[in-house]
This record gives structure tokens, C-alpha cells and sequence, in this order.
């Protein structure tokens, strides 16, 4: 696959038009979140008024800083870090706790796992998100089993009033010749009398890179990922609506692997699918009624073909999740806000020659209350029935208190509880260069309490965040170095999945922001973790002890002109073999220009300079393939 022929002529005549006078002073059509979040509460609520750490990435946000796919958007999230899993996967970890503690969904709904029970984060394209809503802390008490050490929640484009269309063509390459890269997306939305619609497709191609080049392996593969999504909503009332909706990608990966058994050529197929349908309706003046039901699959097949002949071996994975809820959010006695509500999950899970299915009911109740002006509390329990390890209840508390009109404090604590998965009973890995991992059919289900308390201080243009946190796991299920073993002329370090007696993670998160003249902004997130494993006293891996995003942004809507400066780092971290890889920083550059009412360009820059990390979990992300430099043209009605 090589992109570059299109790729030259988009980046030269980004940088020409770059140099042309604006025709016009039209701001991008981005939609504006303020400050109103769906994901903490399960209804709209400011973000001023939720006693939880909350970040949200916007739809300009995610343009500007170049992303691709969600793996990019989260690089720059505070207390998110990205490791490499199997099969060049990136895999989020937040607040130092693994991927499987973090829930991840696309517009409330649950996403099925894939390869070794992973979600990929890399298979999801930034261009069909509306923004990204990522709430730090327990929310086992709403979204029970994997939500431990928080949510993410990914929303996609809806439907708007009046008809409006988008595309995006983009190109791009490393400065080492390789990684060669075109993306493009279009979308169009609107309402044709009660029905209202959104489609939106996007394709994306990028060539391998390889920078250590002492063997046959690949650093990054060549990839191609295509998408679809539409929603559909009708309204049968002023007060009741219908939604529809169906969501597709497929990721396609080639490159090398070098494993116990020599060199092979790999190829990957990736394909997830899911469908919804949903009913809403206003039961009273300040009450709703939700329900929806969805089914999402997900197919993975790798054929490994070996370079210097053999038997070539295949493995598939297919999964199945099918899933409803139903609840209900009204305020009583004034001051309450009552959200009650039931969900069913049933997944099935074919790996290679194992099959398992499992089914879930979940009944949870959350009220919020308003005391006085300044006063609220949030009070949460969910009751959970798993049919492989029995029921679990997960309660949370959360307290807010504004100060001031300048100064709010927050607190909150929560239980947690997440079920082994299939992979971590039954399967393990394979034998690879790197690992080998061993299942264990005796794990038993993970208990947590999470506490944070924090602060908020806002005047005029500045805005000051800090919160403390603690997670303590019970039962947490680790890979527990156990010896090597020996292939050949190899010795590969073998883990085994056992439940650690207790682990630990807390840190110490500072968020700032100012709002300087001229149109410039700065802000800074710093995250301060630190992590034990309770059986050895040793730390967690792929857990960075300290991480910071510094952002400098420019935007003038009489120019056009939009930009931004950002130094992403990571410290030091503990990695597998008893490894501790150093820490890392990465200059990201961006620019773009509005020159008409309808049409504007882009330029950036990854990495640089030219950094090139012991560790880096964004596989094939920014700053992966040294530095990187691209540019587009974007394109609203």
C-alpha cells in the first residue's frame, strides 16, 4: 500500500493556501458541548454541579489535535495511558488500573470485547465522534462490572435540524520515508419533516513503518480501517421519539512477526458490527422514560503464513453481546432526582475451540439531591447477577460543596466489581517472542473501593482543579511472573493470571487553565500515580509515575486562524522482565486556516523531535513512527 502520490499533492497545497487571504471569517461548523455531560449521571447534567473528575474532548478538540482514531484522542487525557496488548492493540488504563477496569462505550452503550478480551481502541475513527466524555473514578454503582476505575464513553454524530454536510481528505508521512497515510470521512445530517438523520463513512490507509530495522519484525503495520455509522430518530410525539441506529468498522493489518517458531507474514481481520434500537418519552414535566435494546459482534481472524515456508495456522475469535435497559429519571419532593432502571446483557465468545456464554442483570437506583444552594449529595447501589460468579452490589456516595461563587469541593467513594473474562479462565496467550501467559479456571471475581476528594476554582478567565485518589483492590487479577520457558534457543518469560491478595493505585491529579489576550488559551493536566502490587510490594506495569499535557491554543475568528503547541510526557514506568522503561516527552504541532465559507486546511505536526521511546502504548499513534507530518482540507455546508 503506498499512499504517497496523493499525499504530496494535499500536503503542498495545504501549506500554499495557507499563505492565500481569507475569503471569509467563518468559524468551523463545530458543535459546542458547554459544560452539560450525560455519562457521569445517565441524564444531563452541568458539569459545575457533578461531584466527579470530568473531562471532555470536543469535536474541535479532537480536529486539532490531529487524531485519527480514539487511541489518538485519549494520548492527551489526564491519568489515561495507552499500553501495547497483543495483536498491536492500544488498550486504555486509567488512574493506574488496567484496561478491563475501564468501561468503555459508544453513546451509553457497552462495547464487546475482542482479541483476548482487549477493546481496541485503535478500530475506532475519530471522525464519526461528536466528543469524547471521560469520567475518572468508580461507576460500578450505574454501570456495574468493568466500570472500576471509570467510564469512557464515545459520542457519535446525531442527527440536526437543518441539513448539514462535512468531508475531510487528509495525507501524511514520517520523515523516515515511511507510514505513508490517507484518511477521508464525509458526513451529511438533518430532519425531513419527523424524521431526523445522520450517515457518515470514513476510510483510512496507512503503510507500515518499521524504525528498528536489526530484524524482520515491523514496528507498525500496514492498516486500513473503514467505517459506516447512521442514526436514525423519529418523533411519533412532541414528547415521545423512536431511535435507530447501526455501526460499522472494519480493520484490516499485514505486517511481520517474529515468534518462537522463526519469522512469519501476519494478516489481520477485524470486523465489529452493532445495531440499536431505542424509545424515548416525556412522562411528565420533569420525567423520562428511556429503553433500548442493541446487539454488537465482533469477528477477528489472524493468519500467521511463515517466511520461510511451513504450515500456516489460523485463529478466530467471534463474539456476540446482546443487550437492554430501561430506565426511568423524574424529580419528587422538590429537591430529589431519582434515576432507577434495569439491564440484561447476554454475551457469547467463541475463541479458537473454547465457547462460553455468559449473562448478566443489573437493577440500580441514584438520587440525586439538591440541599440549599450551595449543598448536594448523590446516593447510588447496583445489584449485579452474573451467571458464572453470583451477584455483587456496588454502592457509591458523592458530596459537593460550593465554597463560593469561585471555590467548590467534592468527595465521593465507591464499590466495584468485575468478573473474570474468558481469556483470563480459559485461554491465555499464545507463545510469542515476547510472553507467554497462563489462564487460571480458579480466578475469582475483583472487588474495589475507590476514594477521591477534590477542588474547583474558577474566576473570570482561570480555572484551578485538584483531586486526590485511592483505588484498593481485592482479589485483582495480575500476571505473576513464574519462570521462562524455554524454545529453542529462546528463554520466554511465562505469567501466570492469579488473583493478587490486594493492590494499589492513587495519585494526585492538577488541572489549570487561563485565558490570555489576544486569543490564546494554556492549560496544563499533571498526574502524579503511584501503584503496588500487594503480594510483592512491587509496582504495576505500564503505569507512567508521572504523566503532563501542555497545551498552547490561538484561534481568531477574524483571521481564520486556529493553532496549537503540545508537550505530551510520561515518566518512568515498570514494564515486563523486571524492566523500567524511561520516561518520554512529545512536541505536537497543529494549524489550520477557515479561507471560505465552506471550505478550510489543516497542517500538522507529531513528535517533533523525532523522540523515540522505550515504551510507547499508542501503537501506530503520534509519535510511534518518529515524527510525522500531515495535512488536509476540511470541507462544511
Amino acid at each position: 500500500m503506498k499512499n504517497k502520490i496523493l499525499r504530496i499533492p494535499v500536503l503542498a497545497g495545504c501549506i500554499g493556501s495557507f499563505l492565500i487571504p481569507a475569503s471569509a471569517t467563518a468559524e468551523p461548523g463545530y458543535y459546542e458541548t458547554g459544560e452539560v455531560v450525560v455519562t457521569a449521571t445517565l441524564s444531563e447534567t452541568q458539569v459545575s454541579q457533578i461531584p466527579a473528575a470530568i473531562e471532555v474532548i470536543s469535536k474541535a478538540e479532537i480536529a486539532e489535535s490531529g487524531a485519527k482514531t480514539v487511541a489518538d484522542v485519549l494520548t492527551e487525557v489526564q491519568s489515561v495511558s495507552l499500553e501495547p496488548a497483543s495483536g498491536r492493540q492500544s488498550v486504555a488504563r486509567m488512574r493506574g488500573l488496567g484496561s478491563r477496569h475501564t468501561l468503555v462505550l459508544i453513546d451509553g452503550m457497552r462495547l464487546t470485547s475482542g482479541f483476548q478480551d482487549f477493546v481496541d481502541l485503535s478500530e475506532i475513527p475519530a471522525g464519526m465522534i461528536e466528543r469524547v466524555e471521560v469520567v475518572r473514578g468508580s461507576a460500578s454503582a450505574l454501570y456495574g462490572s468493568d466500570a472500576v476505575a471509570g467510564v469512557i464513553n464515545i459520542i457519535t454524530r446525531k442527527p440536526s435540524e437543518t441539513f448539514r454536510a462535512g468531508a475531510t481528505l487528509r495525507g501524511g508521512e514520517s520523515r523516515h520515508g515511511d507510514a505513508a497515510t490517507i484518511v477521508t470521512d464525509g458526513w451529511m445530517s438533518g430532519r425531513t419533516g419527523n424524521l431526523g438523520y445522520v450517515v457518515s463513512g470514513g476510510y483510512n490507509n496507512k503503510d507500515r513503518y518499521d524504525r528498528d530495522e536489526s530484524d524482520l519484525m515491523t514496528d507498525g503495520d500496514d492498516r486500513i480501517l473503514g467505517s459506516a455509522l447512521t442514526a436514525l430518530t423519529y418523533d411519533l410525539s412532541p414528547s415521545a421519539s423512536l431511535s435507530f441506529g447501526f455501526n460499522y468498522a472494519d480493520t484490516e493489518l499485514e505486517g511481520y512477526r517474529t515468534q518462537t517458531g522463526g519469522d512469519f507474514e501476519r494478516y489481520v481481520d477485524a470486523e465489529r458490527v452493532s445495531a440499536y434500537v431505542g424509545f424515548d418519552a416525556a412522562t411528565g414535566q420533569e420525567s423520562s422514560l428511556h429503553l433500548r435494546a442493541w446487539q454488537s459482534s465482533y469477528d477477528w481472524t489472524s493468519d500467521m503464513i511463515p517466511v520461510a515456508g511451513g504450515t500456516a495456522s489460523t485463529t478466530k475469535l467471534e463474539q456476540t453481546s446482546r443487550q437492554a435497559e430501561a430506565r426511568w429519571t423524574g424529580k419528587t419532593a422538590g429537591i430529589h432526582r431519582v434515576t432507577a432502571g434495569m439491564d440484561y446483557r447476554h454475551d457469547e465468545r467463541a475463541d479458537g475451540e473454547v465457547e462460553h456464554d455468559a449473562r448478566n442483570v443489573g437493577a440500580f437506583i441514584q438520587d440525586e439531591v439538591q440541599i440549599g444552594e450551595r449543598a448536594g449529595i448523590v446516593l447510588g447501589a447496583r445489584y449485579d447477577n452474573h451467571s458464572d460468579f453470583g451477584s455483587a452490589i456496588s454502592p457509591k456516595a458523592a458530596l459537593s460543596y460550593r465554597v463560593s461563587d469561585l471555590l467548590r469541593l467534592r468527595a465521593s467513594y465507591g464499590e466495584g466489581f468485575r468478573a473474570p473474562t474468558l481469556y483470563e479462565l480459559y485461554t491465555g496467550s499464545l507463545y510469542t517472542k515476547k510472553k507467554i501467559v497462563y489462564a487460571s479456571a480458579d480466578l475469582d471475581a475483583e472487588r474495589s473501593r475507590s476514594y477521591e476528594v477534590g477542588a474547583d476554582l474558577a474566576w473570570k478567565g482561570f480555572s484551578l482543579g485538584a483531586t486526590v485518589f485511592r483505588n484498593d483492590m481485592r482479589d485483582m487479577i495480575h500476571e505473576v511472573f513464574v519462570g521462562y520457558v524455554k524454545e529453542g534457543k529462546n528463554n520466554i518469560p511465562a505469567y501466570e493470571l492469579q488473583n493478587i491478595s490486594e493492590a494499589m493505585t492513587r495519585g494526585i491529579e492538577l488541572t489549570a487553565s487561563l485565558k490570555l489576550p489576544y486569543g490564546f488559551t494554556v492549560s496544563d493536566e499533571l498526574s502524579f500515580i503511584d501503584t503496588e502490587d500487594g503480594s510483592t510490594g512491587e509496582s504495576l506495569f505500564y503505569v507512567p509515575d508521572v504523566s503532563n499535557t501542555f497545551k498552547l491554543a490561538y484561534g481568531s475568528s477574524q483571521s481564520g486562524f486556529r493553532g496549537n503547541i503540545r508537550v505530551v510526557t510520561a515518566g518512568k514506568q515498570w514494564i515486563e522482565g523486571g524492566e523500567r522503561a524511561d520516561g518520554y516527552t512529545l512536541v505536537h504541532v497543529y494549524a489550520s486556516r477557515q479561507v471560505s465559507d465552506v471550505a478550510g486546511l489543516f497542517l500538522g505536526v507529531d513528535n517533533i523531535l523525532d523522540v523515540e521511546p522505550d515504551v510507547y502504548g499508542n501503537i501506530g499513534g503520534s509519535g510511534a513512527t518518529g515524527t510525522y507530518l500531515y495535512g488536509g482540507v476540511t470541507f462544511n455546508l
